[in-house]
């Protein structure tokens, strides 16, 4: 199983120790973190964090594993983007994201969002995408509406929100209809069972 993606202009790849400064700069800027859960507090943070995922891989339940987005153009890191698998539903993953607001605004959190839907879809063979966000962060709600995502209740998948979240569900059969090329045959033979969670 390949950890890695590439789109028309991003490399989504494993965090790497040489990416620690560059997250650590990002992640403590309070605009970029204003919506987010994980704030390092220091950068020997994102250095343990990047250690502790060493020897895992995307799709383990109970973990977030975090991707670096990286600029083929530049060759700079431009944010950060997580898979996250629930203990209570291991065949959903719920999905996170993060870019630089020197790189926002050029599409990239969209092509980098929809490349790691179609990963979690085509090569973890997810049947449900999870994406959550607050009312007050207005450009993730229109990401999430973009790429397909639908609003739902956490409860439908055993999970449970913090109050004030707005929670959003995209079912394979919903990719699937909307991305006819990129059909995937082991998803496909289980997608009745996915359309009646």
């Amino acid at each position: 199983m390949t950890f890695q993606i590439t789109t028309e202009h991003l490399l989504i790849r494993p965090l790497r120790f040489t990416d620690s400064a560059s997250v650590f700069r990002y992640r403590s800027d309070p605009e970029v973190v204003r919506y987010q859960m994980w704030r390092p507090a220091r950068e020997s943070e994102v250095r343990r964090f990047i250690r502790e995922l060493q020897g895992l891989a995307p799709g383990m339940p109970g973990i977030w594993y975090q991707f670096a987005i990286v600029e083929h153009r530049s060759e700079c890191l431009i944010g950060d983007c997580g898979i996250h698998v629930p203990l209570e539903a291991i065949d959903a993953a719920e999905l996170g994201m993060t870019i630089t607001p020197e790189f926002q605004g050029r599409g990239y959190a969209t092509e980098a969002l929809e490349a790691l839907i179609a990963y979690c879809f085509q090569t973890l063979h997810m049947r449900t995408i999870i994406a959550r966000t607050v009312p007050q962060n207005t450009r993730s709600l229109a990401l999430i509406a973009r790429t397909g995502f639908t609003p739902s209740v956490p409860g439908r998948l055993g999970l449970e929100a913090t109050e004030g979240e707005e929670f959003f569900l995209l079912r394979y059969t919903t990719w699937r209809d909307r991305h006819p090329d990129d059909k995937d045959s082991a998803n496909d033979g289980e997608a009745h069972a996915a359309e009646n969670l």
